[in-house]
């Protein structure tokens, strides 16, 4: 069903012992919407280059105001118009120097993340500043003035240090300043967007326990139960209590370790093997290591209640479902897989498990994080999760090779 590491060492819980062979599979290539549409981000771009414009603009007025105060080194005064040529001389470069300057800091915020790296790269960014502005000032001499008599470059560099150093430090730090409140920006509206699919997620969990046709279907197994195997009948009564219980928790958080999963799924697993007997096989097969990783809450329970209800609830002849779970390099890998039913899947599903599943992954970990369907096979049906490692999730960039090992 799924091709696995020879060096991961398995542990398997099997409600069955039917063996299960490996299938190819054929992986799809659909990746999660960006959660911002390209007509936000240009005007973002052009709200930036506005403010940008307009700050160095009211810096130009300012130092023309200035200017005309003061008297030239020749003892001529500045007029208005001599000031505002020379101010925009001196102002305007810095419009492209602080967009570029954006990007970098963009790139590269000062943080918790490569720390010294990052420094390196925002003090290089003002020496580059530095470094312009004297060029700058040799090449448009002729044109603003600057000096009555041209000094060598070195003179020019220790005046743009003078004139600059501070001025640059002032707009890096001002704009780690906006990278940091809109990454806070971006942040909480990733968190309102997640709190919104998990409560989606629960209510969906809810709904389908309090379905009428699960709870009398599962109750009259119970009732059923009762009068062959009372022990049987009260762990299922147990089971059917924790999930609804899980379901209705208020102090849910997004992430629990995996265990904490696998055993909802497992409650579920047992009610539905009880209600369709020998129809239903199952099988968890999941590295002991992994059992502590976080993963996204309710996400496998969806995922195999589809498998079940789409394929092996419909079809007469005996089915199987199987969860599968390993580490490669710095992902957790989960897959589960069913048989299809001979009669075709169910055409009335809306796919809201599955969406919700993969729109929790994107929210939570970007592009490090997948859910992917696969075809494996006619009479197979696969759907693949890829979670980060806990360790890798502070940098979206890591793709470290290798096998990696649970903290």
């Amino acid at each position: 069903m799924h091709a696995r590491p020879r060096h991961a060492t398995m542990q398997a819980r099997a409600v069955t012992a039917e063996p299960m062979y490996p299938m190819p599979y054929r992986a799809s290539t659909h990746r999660s919407p960006s959660p911002r549409t390209p007509w936000r981000r240009h005007r973002r771009a052009a709200l930036l280059v506005a403010a940008i414009s307009a700050w160095w603009l009211l810096y130009g007025l300012m130092l023309a105001s200035q200017l005309v105060d003061m008297t030239s080194v020749t003892g001529d005064l500045f007029t208005w118009r001599r000031a505002l040529i020379h101010a925009a001389g001196s102002t305007a470069p810095w419009i492209p120097l602080t967009l570029l300057a954006y990007r970098v800091v963009s790139r590269f915020p000062v943080g918790r993340a490569h720390a010294w790296r990052h420094a390196a790269i925002n003090l290089a960014l003002i020496a580059g500043f530095i470094v312009f502005k004297a060029v700058y000032a040799r090449v448009t001499n002729p044109v603003f003035d600057w000096y009555p008599l041209l000094p060598p470059l070195r003179e020019i560099l220790v005046t743009s240090v003078g004139n600059n150093l501070i001025l640059g430090i002032t707009v890096v730090a001002m704009l780690h300043g906006i990278v940091y409140f809109e990454q806070n920006e971006q942040r909480q509206q990733q968190l309102d967007a997640l709190e919104k699919n998990l409560a989606m997620a629960r209510l969906e969990a809810v709904k389908a326990r309090l379905n009428p046709h699960f709870l009398f279907n599962a109750l009259n197994s119970v009732a059923e139960l009762m009068q062959v195997d009372v022990e049987q009948a009260e762990r299922m009564l147990i089971a059917i209590s924790d999930m609804l219980r899980d379901g209705l928790r208020a102090d849910q958080h997004h992430e629990r370790p995996l265990r904490d999963e696998l055993r909802q799924v497992a409650d579920y697993l047992m009610i539905e093997g009880i209600r369709l007997g020998r129809r239903l096989r199952s099988r968890v097969d999941v590295d002991d290591a992994c059992m502590d990783i976080p993963v996204p809450t309710l996400s496998l329970q969806p995922l195999v209640e589809n498998a079940i209800v789409h394929a092996i609830a419909r079809s007469r002849a005996p089915g199987w479902v199987a969860i599968g779970g390993w580490m490669d390099g710095q992902h957790l890998h989960l897959s589960i897989e069913n048989s299809r039913a001979t009669e075709g899947a169910r055409e009335d599903g809306n796919g809201m498990g599955q969406r919700s599943v993969k729109e929790r992954l994107h929210l939570l970990y970007g592009d490090r994080a997948r859910l992917q369907v696969h075809d494996a096979g006619a009479d197979v049906y696969r759907v693949h999760l890829r979670v980060p490692l806990p360790g890798s999730r502070v940098l979206p960039a890591a793709n470290a090779e290798g096998v990696g090992t649970c903290p």
